[in-house]
């Protein structure tokens, strides 16, 4: 489990009230990360308290639309951030005092603001550090609420230091990842294996198809996986499912057309096209069993026959 969705865990097991809380900070850190930059960039979130959602919104213009995009904005929260309940129900713009009082904790120093070379150069606001000290407060051991505290500060001074140095939330979960990935390492493994269980079943379907060719009809179905699905990878794929099927052929089994289509991968070729003589010359040159060839004649009687 990595360092994020161990803090996820610790957090809830402080108790719901607390939990809720600290989803509603980690709702307004991954504001622009949400939402399109026509909500981003007008809507700006100021706090969540029991299930309202105070926003701030600069263009009177804007203000008007707001109605029209509360439930968007309601249901992406809550899709991403609420489990048992809503996380947020109702909409509401935040008065001047409630900005104001945002505002002030977010005002740096010049040498604050700047794009922080090292995690040990990033300092938290003193409204980020109230928060993970009122997240800290609901364990009663003295001990294991310092602990708990100096673990949150250093995830948030963590989660700022990526942020600032271009990282961004992973396509697929809210965990960040690096400026040129798109998953996480967790949902990069779990995307490789889609791809590879829609590639298998591509060349299960038609055998015979060329990389290029199972290469686009991969993208048509995951753009996103362009950079990983590479010829080489897909060719992998091929070779793979041969190995799979190899491992279940028995030849015994005269009902079975798993080895049409292991030649057919083999060779490149349609059913149709195969022989006798190239689906024999093929198992041979795949080193199987020669003992089984009594099996294998038999399996070629039938061949003919179609």
């Amino acid at each position: 489990m990595g360092f994020e969705n161990l803090l996820y865990e610790k957090m809830r097991s402080l108790g719901a009230a607390t939990y809720k809380k600290f989803l509603g900070v980690e709702v307004i850190h991954n504001w622009e990360r949400i939402f399109d930059e026509n909500i981003s960039a007008n809507v700006k979130p100021v706090k969540i308290e029991r299930g309202v959602l105070f926003v701030a919104v600069e263009s009177s213009a804007f203000k008007d639309q707001l109605k029209f995009f509360k439930e968007e904005i309601i249901n992406k929260i809550n899709e991403n951030f609420a489990e048992a309940e809503p996380l947020v129900k109702e909409i509401r713009i935040a008065s001047a005092l409630q900005v104001a009082d945002k505002l002030s904790d977010k005002i740096l120093p010049p040498a604050q603001i700047q794009k922080p070379e090292k995690l040990e150069d990033v300092t938290l606001t003193a409204e980020e550090i109230k928060s993970c000290e009122a997240q800290s407060q609901k364990i009663s051991n003295p001990k294991l609420r310092e602990s708990a505290l100096q673990m949150l500060l250093s995830h948030k001074r963590e989660q700022k230091y990526k942020l600032a140095n271009g990282w961004h939330k992973c396509l697929r979960c809210e965990s960040l990842c690096a400026p040129k990935e798109i998953f996480c390492g967790t949902c990069a493994i779990k995307e490789r294996e889609i791809m590879n269980k829609k590639l298998f079943r591509i060349f299960y379907d038609a055998p015979q198809i060329k990389a290029w060719d199972a290469q686009k009809i991969l993208l048509e179905k995951m753009p996103h996986m362009k950079e990983e699905c590479s010829l080489a990878a897909v060719e992998s794929a091929r070779a793979s499912l041969i190995q799979k099927i190899v491992s279940k052929i028995r030849f015994g089994d005269e009902e079975s057309d798993e080895v049409l289509r292991l030649v057919a991968l083999e060779k490149r070729l349609p059913p149709e096209k195969l022989t006798p003589a190239i689906i024999r010359r093929t198992l041979i040159d795949m080193q199987f069993d020669l003992s089984e060839q009594p099996k294998i004649q038999r399996y070629l009687s039938k061949a003919r026959k179609k």
